[in-house]
C-alpha cells in the first residue's frame, strides 16, 4: 500500500532530459516567487503609492498571459529546445537589468514597469515551452508522475520562494534579490543546452499567430476530453476568488486575526503537497477521468462546508482537504491533457491551460469581491461552493467522454 501511494519519481530517475527540465522549472518557480516579493517592495519604497504597486503587478500579469499565448504558437512552429533557451536567457537578462537598476542611486520607475512586463512575457513563453516539451521527455505511462512532480515543485516553490525573497530583501536589499534570481535563471541555461531537438511531429506552418491561437481554440472546443477539461477549469477559475474573502471570513466568522488568515492561506498548500507525495496511485488509475470529476465535486463541496465553519481549526482542516483534492484534480488533468493532445497542438493547448490557471484567480477575485459586498463572507463562500459543486456534478453526469477517459486515448471520431 505504501509503495503504491508513494510518489513515482521514475521520470527523474529514468530521463536525464526531464531531470534537467525539472530543475530549470524549479529555479523558474523560485525566480517568479522572489520577483513577486521584490517588485512590490521596491515600487512602494520608491513611490509610497499602492497605485503604482498595482500597476507594476498588472503589467507583469498581462505580459505573462500574453507570453503564454505567444509561447504556445511558437512551441508548435519549431524547436521547443531553442525556444526554451532563448526565453530563459531573455528572462535572466531581465533579472540582471532589474538588479543593475536597483543598485543605481535613483532607480527608474519606468524601468521597473518595462522590466516587469519583459520578465512576465519571457516567463510565459518559457513555461509554455516547458509544458509542451515534457511529453517528449518521458514515457507515456509516466505523464501523470511528471505532472505530480511539477505540481509539487509549484506548491513548494509558492510556499518557500516568497519567504526566501523576503529574507534576502530584508538582509541585503532588493538588488541582491534580483541578482540571485538572475544567477539561478542563467545557471539553468547549461542544463537546457543538453536537451535533444524537440520539434513537433507536425509543425504549424508560419502564419498569423492569431489564426494559430484560433485553431487551438477550435481544437479544444471540438475535442470531447480536452474540451471538457477546459470547461471544468472554468469552475476552478470561479473558486480561485475565495482567498479574497478569507480576511473578512477569519474576522467575522472565526473571531480570528492575522495568524488565522495565515493559517487559512497555508492549509490548501499543505494539503496539495501531501496529495503530490502520495500520488503514486494516479498513474495506474483505471478511470482517471472519473476520479478527476469526483475530486472536483468533493473539493467544491468542501468549500461549501467551509462557509459554515465557526472554529479556526475546523476551517483549516476543511481547507487542507480542499487543497488535497484540488491537487489530485490538477495532477490527473495534466496527465489527461498531455495524453489526449496531439504533439502538433501541445504548445497552444498548454498555453490555453496555463492562461486559464493564471487568469482564473483574477477573474474569480473580481466575482468574490463583488459578492462579498452583498453577503456575509461565510454565506458568500457557501454560495460559491454549493453552486460550483452542483455545476461540477452536472458536468460529471453529462460529460461522458471525460467520465470514461483513460490515459491511453482512443482516436477521436472522424480523426485521420
Amino acid at each position: 500500500m505504501l509503495r503504491r501511494l508513494a510518489m513515482d519519481i521514475g521520470p527523474l530517475r529514468d530521463s536525464r532530459p526531464f531531470r534537467n527540465v525539472f530543475i530549470a522549472r524549479t529555479v523558474s518557480v523560485f525566480g517568479i516567487g522572489m520577483l513577486a516579493v521584490a517588485l512590490p517592495v521596491q515600487v512602494y519604497d520608491l513611490t509610497g503609492s499602492t497605485v503604482h504597486v498595482g500597476g507594476v503587478s498588472a503589467a507583469e500579469g498581462f505580459a505573462l498571459l500574453a507570453g503564454f499565448l505567444w509561447g504556445g504558437t511558437l512551441a508548435d512552429k519549431g524547436d521547443r529546445r531553442r525556444l526554451l533557451l532563448r526565453a530563459r536567457t531573455a528572462a535572466g537578462i531581465g533579472f540582471v537589468l532589474l538588479a543593475l537598476n536597483a543598485f543605481l542611486p535613483s532607480p527608474s520607475l519606468a524601468a521597473l514597469y518595462a522590466l516587469a512586463a519583459w520578465d512576465g512575457l519571457m516567463t510565459g513563453v518559457s513555461v509554455t515551452a516547458l509544458l509542451a516539451a515534457t511529453p517528449a521527455l518521458v514515457a507515456a505511462d509516466k505523464l501523470v508522475a511528471a505532472g505530480a512532480l511539477n505540481a509539487l515543485t509549484v506548491r513548494l516553490g509558492s510556499m518557500a520562494s516568497p519567504a526566501l525573497g523576503g529574507v534576502i530583501v530584508s538582509a541585503f536589499g532588493v538588488g541582491w534579490n534580483y541578482a540571485a534570481a538572475a544567477a539561478g535563471t542563467l545557471g539553468t541555461i547549461g542544463l537546457l543546452t543538453t536537451l535533444p531537438v524537440l520539434k513537433p511531429e507536425t509543425a504549424e506552418p508560419p502564419g498569423n499567430p492569431l489564426k494559430a491561437i484560433g485553431d487551438g481554440f477550435r481544437f479544444v472546443a471540438s475535442h470531447r476530453v480536452v474540451g471538457s477539461l477546459m470547461l471544468l477549469g472554468l469552475l476552478f477559475m470561479v473558486a480561485g476568488g475565495i482567498p479574497v474573502l478569507m480576511p473578512a471570513f477569519a474576522e467575522r466568522s472565526l473571531d480570528g486575526g492575522a495568524t488565522t488568515v495565515g493559517l487559512l492561506f497555508a492549509a490548501p498548500a499543505c494539503g496539495a503537497v501531501l496529495a503530490s507525495v502520495t500520488s503514486g496511485w494516479a498513474g495506474s488509475a483505471r478511470a482517471p477521468g472519473l476520479a478527476l470529476l469526483v475530486a472536483s465535486v468533493t473539493g467544491f463541496a468542501a468549500l461549501a462546508c467551509l462557509g459554515l465553519a465557526r472554529h479556526p481549526a475546523l476551517a483549516v482542516a476543511i481547507l487542507f482537504v480542499y487543497g488535497f483534492v484540488q491537487s489530485i484534480e490538477e495532477i490527473l488533468r495534466y496527465g489527461l491533457i498531455q495524453s489526449h493532445t496531439p504533439d502538433s497542438h501541445l504548445g497552444r493547448v498548454n498555453a490555453l491551460w496555463a492562461a486559464q490557471e493564471t487568469g482564473g484567480g483574477a477573474i474569480g477575485s473580481l466575482g468574490a469581491g463583488a459578492l462579498g459586498r452583498y453577503l456575509a463572507p461565510g454565506a458568500a463562500i457557501v454560495l460559491y461552493g454549493t453552486v460550483s459543486a452542483v455545476l461540477a456534478l452536472a458536468l460529471a453526469l453529462t460529460l461522458t467522454g471525460l467520465r470514461t477517459a483513460t490515459m491511453r486515448p482512443e482516436p477521436e471520431p472522424g480523426a485521420g
